[in-house]
């Protein structure tokens, strides 16, 4: 590849990047639905992380004992 393709293909990229860490705009939700779905999605993803955990947890003590 040449130095300008290169140099080309380094420039969008950084053009990309620049563009994405730019963009402030994201989907807004209605507070009062937000205040009704965010307790529940938090609860969900608790459990699930605590689940995780406690699976791998369980593996490394199995995996001592032996």
């Amino acid at each position: 590849m040449s130095i300008q393709k290169k140099s080309l293909l380094s420039g969008l990229n950084a053009t990309k990047k620049a563009i994405v860490a730019s963009s402030t705009t994201q989907p807004t939700v209605n507070a009062p639905i937000s205040a009704r779905v965010q307790p529940r999605v938090r609860a969900r993803v608790a459990a699930r992380v605590a689940a995780k955990v406690t699976a791998r947890v369980a593996a490394k003590v199995a995996a001592r004992k032996k």
